[in-house]
């Protein structure tokens, strides 16, 4: 069995999003969400080489997002079918937990650092921790014109979290991971 390596898997974001609701006993806004979800991969990122979502993310208005969730709680993207299942909309900006996925695909540090940022953050209100995440380095870098957005490469996250001497590490561990999965599909399709 081969670790799973810097790769977006929605379930295990979904499961995550869901760590993320329970501390806020059962609901919270897209912009809390999403910036609970960015600041806490980050954070993984930094103390273990590893995200938690491992999602794309980019620069937008109130600062940077995780752009695969983004698109998931919006139900703008396939896999808002796995989101679907277990989050709904609530209102225009508010989210809601309404089925339990579990937390099997994510590690007893990963959930343990997801709750710590909510609790961090639990007495700011949404645009102070929007604020919080413009001081981002990475954001900065690639503040967008108002209205738009622009993908922030792993790289520059990198270098913001003083990992810039890890990227190399890194890149070749996911390379390593993309070629075990081809050589697996390869596997089954034979």
């Amino acid at each position: 069995m081969y670790r799973q390596y810097m790769r977006f898997d929605p379930l295990k974001t979904t499961q995550a999003a869901a760590v993320v609701l329970r501390q806020h006993n059962g609901h919270a806004s897209r912009l809390r969400l999403l910036k609970i979800l960015v600041i806490a991969d980050r954070e993984a990122l930094a103390e273990t080489l590893e995200a938690i979502t491992a999602d794309q993310v980019c620069a937008m208005d109130h600062g940077p997002v995780p752009s695969r969730t983004y698109n998931m709680l919006r139900g703008i993207s396939f896999d808002s079918a796995t989101w679907n299942i277990f989050i709904a909309q609530d209102g225009p900006q508010e989210h809601r937990l309404i089925s339990d996925p579990g937390v099997g695909k994510l590690s007893r540090y990963e959930i343990e650092k997801i709750q710590e940022v909510c609790d961090r953050f639990r007495n700011e209100n949404d645009y102070a921790l929007a604020h919080y995440t413009h001081t981002f380095a990475e954001w900065e870098r690639h503040k967008p014109s108002k209205g738009s957005s622009k993908p922030i490469p792993l790289d520059d996250i990198l270098e913001a979290i003083g990992l810039q001497d890890q990227a190399n590490r890194i890149h070749q561990n996911i390379a390593e991971s993309d070629e075990v999965d081809r050589l697996l599909g390869g596997a089954k399709e034979a």
